[in-house]
Parts: structure tokens; sequence; C-alpha cells
């Protein structure tokens, strides 16, 4: 399912952003629904992405989801889903 840049990430308080051969976790204050992908994006860029697959997993305690960007196009998708934190 493609999901808009601007689009809440849904209930997260930890965050991994992983492209090549990196994993930026970044500590959200509390569970919040604000954080967007396009925040997420932004991360990347600033820690040294410029082209690839980003995998983004924004977990809480007790689920998880998986996105992508890059792999189908320069857009977001839901990958998949995960039961408490991965």
């Amino acid at each position: 399912m493609e999901v808009k840049e601007t689009d809440s990430i849904g209930l997260a308080d930890i965050l991994k952003i992983v492209f090549g051969n990196k994993c930026v976790t970044k500590v959200l204050s509390a569970e919040t629904l604000d954080f967007t992908f396009a925040e997420a994006y932004k991360i990347a860029v600033e820690n040294g992405y410029s082209k690839g697959v980003i995998i983004l997993i924004a977990e809480s305690p007790l689920e998880g989801k998986v996105f992508e960007y890059g792999n189908y196009g320069k857009f977001w998708v839901e990958h998949g889903k995960t039961r408490g934190y991965a």
C-alpha cells in the first residue's frame, strides 16, 4: 500500500531507519502519531542517504510496522507488521 510523505507513520516510540550499511535509531519522547514519512526521509538524507532503498521500522511495545522507500519508485509503501519490538 502506497503512503504519502505527509502521512503519519502511526503509533511508535522507536524508529529505525536503515539504508546502505547504516541504521539510524530515532527515539521519540513518547508514543506519538505526529511523525511523518517526510521527517524520516529527512533524517536519512541528513545521515548520508542519497539513493537506493530505505527501510523504516516503526516500533511500539505491542506492535510495529515496516515501510520501504525507493524499491518500487520514489515513494513509501507499507511492507509488513511486527508483534512487539522487532
